[in-house]
């Protein structure tokens, strides 16, 4: 480009003039080529911080008001929580407030709310497209994690073992016929980690998918221990929600062996009213079973209050609502899921790395700013996600309507949100 300026405007100017504009010119070369060098060192100094995509990612521009109302400490809804300001919390307001002004202008697309708590106290939080703060959504399959966490409290509770095979709970509302021995050993801790050995692989693009069919079963339990075996417990990583139905089929049972009622006031007594949560919403299945495996319906600021509780070694408040044993276990690294949910975010390597899963919880490392950070986290059909984000003391709630796998990319938006706004923001 600069070669060619040169030229435009050397027939232009005489001789004597071109001689003499001649060391000025070249200075100018000279400086623009040391310019241009310098913008692409830095450019490579942190390789795969940028999009991946040739996409714009600062944001739009936003005004000194718009920053200061970002940076409004949310209002006390007398659910638990204390309020504080981003800033307060070493939170840097201006990319949260660019990030929210991006979704309200669709850069974003299916966002309904977005939830910030730092340091154990709620920063921020924004509801989009006439969700409100009091509005209970959809989880999905978030709430297998709540799943995960409730069994931690049952085996400290000493109603479950974790090495325990769980035909003989499953026994008491189904016997299956099937004679394939390797069913008799599926034990607990394989339903917890998704290496039951049912044929059933629910990941998009994935398969065979077996939700549908066993959501419009009357008997709901025996659709999903009837699936035929496809591998030795324990040693394949295939997310299947009925893994997760099971676990909690398994542990109401359990209830009943020890003497309790059901799983509804466990779930309540034990977890929820221990969260200062007293509204959601819970189905159960024409048998009358909890489906522990999702759809269940809860605010979002109460979502993030189980983000929470893996930073804070299971305590809130002041109350070990899950035992500190369990938190740790968690956040152990899992078992490979050969997913990505980063892949969308950019080409690089790094981004291609397959999730970890580790007691109904997903782990994901995402590189920000040249260094990985592990995100342990949810997940719902639509784009419902809890994320806590130990380097950080970090806790992120994102709510979607992006329903069905053939939006999968838009739920994946979410992990692009946090590379480029959210984490940046904390990390500044």
């Amino acid at each position: 480009m600069f070669k060619q300026r040169v030229k435009v405007m050397a027939p232009m100017c005489k001789q004597a003039l071109c001689a003499a504009d001649r060391k000025p010119a070249r200075k100018f070369i000279s400086i623009a080529v040391v310019l241009f060098l310098a913008v692409l060192l830095n450019a490579c100094s942190t390789p795969g911080d940028g999009d991946g995509r040739g996409e714009e990612v600062s944001g739009p521009r936003v005004t000194k008001l718009e920053v200061s109302r970002i940076n409004t400490p949310p209002t006390d809804f007398n659910d638990g929580w204390s309020e504080s300001s981003l800033k307060a919390q070493g939170i840097d307001p201006a990319p949260i407030a660019r990030l929210v002004k991006r979704i309200r202008q669709g850069g974003y697309v299916g966002i309904d709310s977005l939830v910030l708590a730092r340091h154990g106290v709620l920063v921020s939080e924004t509801y989009f497209g006439g969700i409100k703060r009091y509005s209970l959504h959809q989880t999905r399959s978030s709430f297998k994690s709540v799943t995960g966490l409730l069994v931690g409290i049952a085996v400290a509770d000493g109603l479950l073992d974790l090495d325990e095979p769980v035909a003989p709970l499953i026994a008491r509302y189904h016997v299956t016929e099937d004679r394939d021995q390797r069913k008799q050993r599926i034990t607990v801790r394989n339903l917890l980690q998704m290496q039951s050995g049912l044929d059933c692989s629910e990941m998009p693009g994935a398969g065979p998918q077996r939700e549908s069919k066993s959501n419009e079963s009357s008997d709901k339990v025996a659709a999903d221990f009837d699936l035929p075996m496809h591998a030795e417990p324990g040693t394949a990583w295939h997310y299947c929600s009925g893994s997760t139905f099971l676990l909690g089929v398994a542990l109401e049972s359990a209830l009943v062996r020890g003497g309790e009622r059901d799983l509804k006031p466990y779930l309540d007594g034990r977890l929820m009213s221990q969260l200062d949560i007293y509204h959601y919403s819970i189905g159960q299945t024409p048998k009358g079973h909890l489906p522990m495996h999702g759809g269940e319906k809860l605010r979002p600021r109460d979502l993030a209050k189980f983000g929470q509780l893996l930073l804070s070694e299971g305590r809130w408040r002041e109350r070990q609502v899950v035992p500190v044993d369990w938190v740790s276990e968690i956040l152990v690294p899992g078992v490979d899921t050969e997913w990505s949910w980063t892949s969308s975010v950019g080409t690089e390597a790094h981004l291609q790395r397959p999730s970890r899963y580790r007691f109904k919880w997903f782990q994901t490392l995402l590189r920000v700013q040249g260094r990985d950070y592990n995100l342990i986290h949810s997940w719902g059909n639509g784009g419902q996600f809890i994320f806590a984000v130990p380097d950080l003391d970090l806790v992120v709630v994102i709510t979607g309507s992006n329903y069905g796998y053939s939006k999968i990319q838009d739920q994946k938006q979410v992990f692009h949100m946090l590379r480029h706004f959210i984490l940046p923001a904390v990390i500044q």
